[in-house]
């Protein structure tokens, strides 16, 4: 593929906020303290040093979940037993467990964590860097992961599910994998993708299982480590930061301190919770609230404990307890030896909101990377864009105003008949006054039949539009078309379609060719062109 560069300020794909972030505006000084580049790691490492984790339990914890494909990848074999020195440090991103990937931007955000780690290493040959997915297998909301978007078709999962995610039974895919499978007809990389695919979701017992066979069936071979949090282990080192929030609810006066400050120039992320914890049981993660009387109780359902059971609780069984949104970052960096969290607008904006969290506990607050962004579409669609007079830039204006440009530009488009319809209308008030001092009551007829031309007039210029769309219906079902490979639905391709169209096509070579493309820290959002 083939690579342009489009400025993000002509995309309407950063947020303001990550603008200004990646600008150094001074406003934003205080929410952060690593500028994003790589000049900036010699002193965050130095810094991170600082900051102790159990890397015995980490290792133990990963051998265990990477049990059966240490001698698959060695890469990733590698990886896990260097997190036990000290001189290893991890770059992390996160995401929901979606099927298949979920849409495109799921493989841009691990594409720019291993290259990130990659670069790190060349940098800094004397340190090891670990590339880490964060699999959201916490999360409790199947309804946003349910869907996938592929061949310009929506397919769901039909599934009834409580609880989180991640220990979602696969044994309800097979309809949804069959469906997607018949769908690859001839490509050449069908019995590729069919493979990983049923190996992945048939082989394994839960979504969080599944997801890691698939993502190291994609990316084994870099070393990727593929990381479920939702152990008893990591919770327990954890459990300072789960008993303060039981106790004192420190986060919900400090983010909305913050709050209150971003608030005035950006559009707010995230709101906290007075205990921005879960409750997690069989098929259940629910908040935890705090009574009046100081017992707490389980929202949605009829579970409540005093004061004593839950610490005993969460001192026996931590693992029953899930930190929210404005805690999960801080149990990431509690639990990896982490120098950069590498995320999309949104999620870099509610982690620019949570530095006063970190703070407040002891725990190292990393550099905020945005992930690489990225458009792909074929070289003919862009040289048939291109040859109506649009350019690259203007990819992103949508449908409606990509058409409305073009019509303006044509001659038989632009048939002005202001002045005559003023003349006619002008004539029809002068009779209708002349015929007043025969009879005022000729006036109303007049009207009517004024009104009736006007109308016809109206008719008639619809027509000349309609006349115009149907001379020129290539060019304008060109424009539809690239419009809706660009923004389809109306939202960035990368936030709609899956990656499996363009792995059919070109197999590994297409994940190899957005590696060699997207690099961490770009300027500009890349445009891959395909053959």
């Amino acid at each position: 593929m083939q690579r342009l560069e489009v400025d993000f300020e002509k995309t309407g794909l950063r947020s303001k906020m990550l603008l200004d972030y990646l600008n150094a505006d001074p406003f934003l000084d205080q929410f952060y303290k690593y500028k994003p580049s790589y000049d900036s790691f010699p002193q965050l490492m130095e810094d991170r040093k600082k900051f102790s984790v159990n890397r015995e339990v980490l290792c133990q914890e990963l051998l265990q979940q990477h049990e059966q494909y240490l001698s698959v990848y060695p890469a990733v074999k590698n990886n896990v037993e260097a997190l036990g020195s000290q001189n290893t440090f991890t770059v992390t991103t996160g995401h929901q467990l979606c099927f298949a990937g979920g849409p495109m931007f799921f493989l841009y955000k691990i594409i720019t964590t291993i290259n990130l780690a990659k670069q790190l290493k060349k940098n800094h040959p004397d340190y090891n860097f670990v590339p880490v997915y964060w699999m959201a297998s916490e999360d409790h909301d199947f309804e946003e992961i349910s869907t996938l978007n592929v061949f310009n078709k929506t397919l769901k999962w039909d599934q009834s599910v409580k609880g989180v995610t991640g220990k979602i039974p696969t044994s309800s895919l097979p309809p949804l994998i069959d469906e997607v499978i018949a769908m690859f007809g001839e490509s050449p990389f069908a019995s590729e993708m069919k493979h990983i695919i049923e190996e992945s979701y048939y082989r394994e017992l839960s979504l969080a299982e599944a997801t890691r066979h698939f993502v190291l069936s994609l990316f084994g071979d870099e070393g990727l480590i593929v990381i479920d949090a939702d152990r008893k282990r990591l919770k327990e080192l954890f459990l300072p930061v789960l008993k303060d929030e039981l106790l004192n609810q420190p986060s919900f006066r400090l983010v909305n301190k913050t709050n209150d400050l971003l608030g005035e120039n950006y559009k707010i992320q995230v709101l906290p919770r007075a205990v921005n914890l879960f409750y997690l049981d069989d098929q259940l993660r629910e908040r935890i609230v705090q009574a009046p009387d100081e017992h707490y109780e389980i929202v949605n359902t009829e579970l409540k404990f005093s004061k004593n059971i839950m610490l005993d609780l969460l001192e026996h069984q931590p693992e029953r307890f899930s930190p929210n949104v404005v805690l999960r970052p801080v149990y990431q960096e509690t639990i990896l030896p982490n120098l950069a969290y590498i995320g999309g607008p949104g999620e870099l904006a509610y982690w620019l909101q949570l530095k006063s969290v970190f703070d407040h506990h002891g725990v190292f607050y990393p550099m905020l990377v945005p992930r690489n962004n990225a458009l792909i579409v074929s070289g003919k669609q862009l040289q048939k864009f291109e040859a109506l007079g649009f350019t690259i830039e203007d990819l992103f204006k949508g449908e409606v105003k990509l058409t409305a440009a073009y019509t303006a530009t044509l001659e038989e488009g632009n048939v002005n008949i202001d002045d005559e319809v003023q003349s006619i209308n002008q004539a029809f008030n002068s009779i209708g006054k002349k015929m007043a001092v025969v009879d005022q009551t000729l006036t109303g007829p007049i009207s009517a039949e004024q009104q009736k031309l006007n109308n016809s007039i109206e008719n008639l210029q619809k027509k000349v539009v309609a006349a115009v769309k149907r001379k020129h219906e290539v060019s304008l079902n060109q424009i539809k078309s690239i419009a809706q490979v660009v923004t389809p639905e109306r939202t960035p391709q990368e936030r709609i379609r899956n990656f499996i169209p363009y792995y059919l096509k070109d197999g590994k070579q297409f994940i190899q060719s957005l590696k060699d493309h997207l690099q961490p820290f770009a300027e500009k959002l890349s445009v891959l062109i395909e053959d």
